[in-house]
């Protein structure tokens, strides 16, 4: 059976200079859908200008060819300096969806972002191509891995097959987002607009977007979102399967061992405890209020999702 694929895109202006940000959606006559979210790289002279045209030529390709070669036709439009040595550079994130496939396929390069999520539970699907990142992976202090997580690994200008990454995200709502939207939300806060909102991609892009709050100094990045919704076409039974979805959710009981780079290892919180299984240590840290530093020893609740994966992480 087909889907039907609704969208919603929104973005914010921050409060340094004009919006470096840009959204697009393409669909093609088939039903296919391709969407980007591109982040320029600060605000030089044609930042602003060039991203809406990075964002258009991502999400069309995206749809045609994969959200992989959407990426990479964009970044040929800034692989060259120019002649004044100006040009501008970004960092992106794509994808594409069939009105006749179960998943939505992503691609990113940089600090962008893609979430999944079943109606109760949001999940990161990507990680970020930052210094930052990268030394929390390598055991790096995490203070010392925090100041540098605005440190880009890779661009658009420079992206490859071997530096745009791709995963499958195989939940009704997909959520793409430049670092503005995420980096000044708390993890927590997002899941519970997508449970306010996820049957209307646009009010669900709009509140998330809105909901961006500045940090200590009064700075707050542009923040820009693209919302996909996809649900099989001709149900009007989307309350029913909502209700039996809450009532056969597992919250299991387990705690934090230890910290072991950018991750958590978690095990269940029983004598007979298998063996651990490692998550993003931010997510958990985001969700539950506890700086990541303190979060071994805690003890948690999470939801058992698809493939046995937790998420939905909830103090104890």
């Amino acid at each position: 059976m087909g889907k039907t694929i609704r969208t919603g895109v929104a973005t914010r202006e921050g409060t340094a200079q004009d919006n470096a940000d840009a959204a697009r959606v393409y669909v093609l006559a088939d039903g296919t859908v391709g969407a980007a979210v591109v982040d320029g790289i600060g605000h030089g002279p044609y930042t602003s200008r060039t991203a809406p045209l990075l964002a258009e030529v991502a999400a069309r390709i995206a749809a045609r060819r994969g959200p992989l070669a959407g990426l990479l036709t964009a970044g040929e439009l800034v692989a060259d300096p120019g002649a004044d040595g100006e040009e501008a550079d970004a960092v992106a994130v794509a994808a594409q969806v069939h009105p006749d496939g179960n998943d939505v396929v992503v691609a990113w390069s940089g600090d962008c972002r893609a979430y999944g999520g079943d109606g109760t539970v949001l999940s990161r699907y990507s990680d970020d191509h930052t210094v930052g990142a990268q030394l929390r992976r390598n055991g790096v202090p995490l203070e010392l891995a925090k100041q540098h997580d605005n440190w880009l690994k890779t661009a658009l200008s420079k992206a490859t097959v071997g530096t745009v990454y791709s995963v499958t995200i195989p939940h009704k709502v997909v959520i793409l987002t430049s670092d503005g939207a995420h980096d000044q939300i708390p993890h927590t806060t997002l899941e519970a607009l997508v449970r306010t909102h996820q049957d209307e991609p646009q009010a669900l892009a709009d509140a998330i977007v809105a909901a961006a709050e500045p940090n200590e100094e009064g700075y707050r990045d542009d923040a820009t979102v693209v919302v996909i919704v996809h649900e099989s076409a001709g149900s009007n039974e989307t309350e029913d399967i909502r209700e039996e979805t809450e009532t056969v959710v597992e919250r299991v009981d387990v705690r934090v061992l230890l910290l072991v780079g950018s991750e958590a290892e978690i095990v269940a919180d029983a004598e007979d405890a298998d063996t651990p299984e490692r998550y993003p240590a931010q997510e958990i840290a985001d969700a539950v209020g506890v700086p990541v530093e303190e979060l071994p020893g805690v003890r948690l609740t999470a939801v058992v999702g698809s493939g046995d994966r937790l998420a939905g992480w909830q103090r104890r």
